[in-house]
């Protein structure tokens, strides 16, 4: 029989949610090193289906935990947003920065592991068993009692599933490929642009179309696919395969010769469930934007509001996490996601590309009233050193 193991917070997942709830638990006093157990059935450097855009908001919650941007990535100094022959820009120094996540989710954890967290690769969750005082775990190797456990486990949650959660969450669709490409060549590479193409948001897709350049192994490549938020379930589906197909066709590149990959996305409802007793969701599981398909800064986002609430289940001996859902809703970072799922149930329901048409002059000049009209503005700020009681 194998020996039980006791942990106070056992985070299931060591994506960028996982890792920045180990880093703010941390930052918020180093004994919590001791108190955490990470597992994850996949081994870093892992690859992960996603177009890797980083913004400010991210970039931000890193610096203040007190973390320089070190991975590899490709600054964008353009955004572009599309519609048919109509466009408006985004600008800044820069506006985003693109990562491939296998890079980035790789050093994020090694950043925990650093500050003394216990990190467990390759250890699959086989079972997990709702317990009055503390969650049973199953993995391949040993059998967990967590006083808490941390569904940081992505779209396709195991611990959701297992625990036959109930909510009315979506799951938003994408498409991509990686095209080799020379960047004298390639306009969106001397420039820094990346494209958001909404011109097929009047024809099914509720979403976009993406052109990211970045680089993969020190090789540039374009990063390219569709995103559809179905966030309007009500509407017909689009036939993704066949909109990549035809938008890769308007830039002269044919579907067939690339690998396709395909990854689901977990979209955000402030009415979702988002805790029971002992169990809480952040990341991907908990949901993430459907206007935009913007997934890491908000995974990195969760860590701050779920640290708060699992150092008060501690402090005052109440593992009902009745009031997470209140502490997300209180966060700034996730007033703007509400904000963003409004947008996007309102954008998405559009099917008149004359309106939609006009949106995209309207926006020019909105543009021109924020800080995004200036090339040289710096949205990101700097880290300060990280502070640990």
């Amino acid at each position: 029989m194998q020996d039980i193991e006791y942990v106070d917070v056992l985070i299931i997942g060591t994506g960028p949610s996982g890792s920045s709830l180990a880093l703010h638990l941390i930052q918020k006093d180093q004994a919590w090193a001791d108190r955490i157990l990470m597992v994850d059935k996949a081994i870093h450097p892992r690859d992960k289906l996603c177009g890797g855009g980083i913004t400010h908001m991210g970039q931000n919650i890193l610096a203040d935990l007190g973390l320089p941007f070190e991975p590899n990535n490709f600054p964008v100094n353009e955004v572009r947003l599309t519609y048919q022959d109509k466009s408006y820009s985004f600008y800044g120094n820069p506006v985003f920065r693109i990562v491939r996540r296998r890079e980035f989710d790789h050093w994020l954890l090694q950043q925990v592991e650093a500050r003394g967290a216990t990190v467990r690769q390759g250890e699959a969750v086989e079972d997990v068993i709702h317990k009055q005082d503390y969650v049973e775990v199953r993995t391949e190797k040993a059998i967990i009692h967590a006083k808490i456990v941390v569904a940081a486990d992505g779209s396709k949650s195991f611990v959701r599933r297992r625990l036959k959660w109930d909510d009315d969450s979506r799951v938003a669709r994408l498409l991509e490929v990686d095209t080799p490409e020379n960047p004298a060549e390639t306009w969106e590479f001397e420039n820094g642009v990346a494209v958001f193409d909404f011109t097929r948001m009047t024809d099914r897709l509720q979403g976009y179309y993406w052109d990211f350049p970045s680089y993969v192994d020190g090789k540039p490549i374009m990063n390219r696919g569709v995103f559809d938020s179905r966030v309007r379930p009500e509407k017909p589906k689009a036939d993704l395969k066949q909109d990549l197909h035809d938008l890769l066709a308007e830039r002269d590149r044919n579907l067939d010769d690339y690998k396709l990959k395909g990854h689901p996305i977990r979209t955000f409802n402030r009415n979702g469930k988002f805790a029971m007793p002992r169990v809480i969701l952040i990341g991907d599981a908990a949901g993430v934007d459907p206007l935009m398909g913007e997934g890491i800064s908000f995974a990195l986002g969760y860590g701050i509001p779920a640290s708060a609430a699992i150092a008060d289940a501690f402090e005052r001996q109440d593992f009902s996490f009745d009031s997470y859902r209140d502490r997300l809703m209180a966060e700034r970072l996730f007033k703007q996601l509400d904000i963003r799922v409004r947008l996007a149930r309102f954008a998405y329901l559009m099917k008149y590309p004359r309106i939609v048409r006009a949106g995209w002059v309207a926006a020019r000049f909105v543009v021109k009233l924020t800080p995004f009209k200036d090339p040289a503005y710096v949205p990101a700020r700097l880290p300060t050193k990280m502070v640990v009681n």
